[in-house]
């Protein structure tokens, strides 16, 4: 028998007006509550205000709508965590074990978003903690297999490989980093969830980019 449908009133998600305020800015923001609360519970969880948050979160926003982006950003986040929901003990044994690289390592989602990375990690990209966890990895920089990357993936996690070597080119203003990485598949005994966890060699060549 299906689950019955639960009634909702909808008279408690008014869309309701509130003004937060980051690095001198306000921004004025209309959002029902349940999604006002759902941005309250992620940014707790980064240890930040949700003012503070939002700002964050408008410094990567792309789109016509910031309040409808807000609205997905809530929907994503409550995916992601139910899809981690069952796998948090296993997902702090993998991340302590990278934890504990001296080189910069991070966990992956198989959608290739970042789950959990390492101090090392962070410092190498020179960006901020809560602004990587979550981004996919083709946001910060290209991995170039010998084959297409999709299909060494594939046969990485269908253990037909033991891992995928890969170059790694990231194009900041001014300047062009390239280092070598490994990805390893990243599972637990009679689990069925997957990750993947990518090393990357803790000495990057830099070079000027090519002028046009």
């Amino acid at each position: 028998m299906p689950k019955p449908i639960l009634p909702v009133n909808f008279a408690d998600q008014a869309p309701k007006a509130r003004i937060v305020q980051y690095n001198k800015k306000r921004y004025s923001i209309r959002l029902e509550p349940v999604f006002w609360r759902a941005l309250e519970a992620v940014a707790s969880e980064h240890e930040l205000k949700v003012g503070k948050f939002i700002g964050k979160l408008e410094t990567i926003y792309e789109g016509p709508n910031f309040s409808s982006f807000l609205r997905v950003f809530c929907m994503v986040s409550a995916e992601r965590q139910l899809a981690s929901a069952g796998v948090d003990t296993h997902k702090d044994t993998l991340v302590s074990v990278i934890n504990a690289s001296p080189s910069p390592a991070a966990l992956i989602a198989q959608d290739m978003t970042i789950v959990s990375s390492n101090n090392a990690f962070y410092s190498w990209l020179g960006e901020d903690k809560h602004a990587l966890e979550g981004t996919t990895i083709n946001k910060l920089f290209q991995l170039r297999t010998k084959g297409l990357l999709k299909d060494s993936l594939s046969e990485l996690l269908s253990l037909q490989i033991n891992h995928v070597d890969a170059r790694i080119i990231r194009m900041i203003p001014g300047k062009v980093i390239t280092a070598q990485a490994r990805m390893v598949r990243a599972s637990l005994f009679n689990h069925k969830k997957q990750y993947l966890v990518i090393w990357i060699a803790s000495a990057p060549r830099i070079a000027a980019p090519k002028q046009a």
